[in-house]
């Protein structure tokens, strides 16, 4: 009996703390604007030149919104991590079977898109 009473009492503790939900912050939350940088597509017959473009980030409470040229995609977010410098979010794209990455750091109002192969990682910076 009492080992059973000590490993419920060992467990349940490590069991709670586990399933706890991650939120950003409000300090966190806001507009972001970078640049995707030019990168190039191998086709398989011809490599093609994809020019840079600007990309737009915004980050509310329960969605968020990103922006590429005239692309406006939106969906929602959970936080899948929080290290010691960022946040990881995994962004969920209405109508993408992939999911976005950013990395949300904690100082320097910036974050980062870690882009599909093979768009380059790129850095963004709050605005307002």
């Amino acid at each position: 009996m009492k080992k059973w009473l000590f490993t419920l009492l060992l467990i349940l503790p490590m069991m709670i703390s586990a399933q706890k939900e991650i939120h950003l912050k409000r300090k966190y939350l806001g507009k972001y604007k970078g640049e995707i940088a030019a990168y190039n597509i191998d086709t398989g017959e011809k490599i093609m030149r994809v020019s840079s473009s600007a990309i737009y980030v915004e980050i509310n409470k329960n969605d968020i919104t990103i922006t590429i040229g005239n692309n406006k995609l939106t969906g929602t977010y959970e936080v899948m991590f929080k290290a010691q410098t960022y946040f990881l979010v995994d962004a969920k794209i209405e109508g993408q079977l992939a999911t976005e990455r950013i990395i949300v750091y904690k100082r320097g109002r910036k974050i980062a898109r870690d882009g599909m192969f093979p768009q380059p990682v790129t850095q963004m910076r709050k605005y307002k």
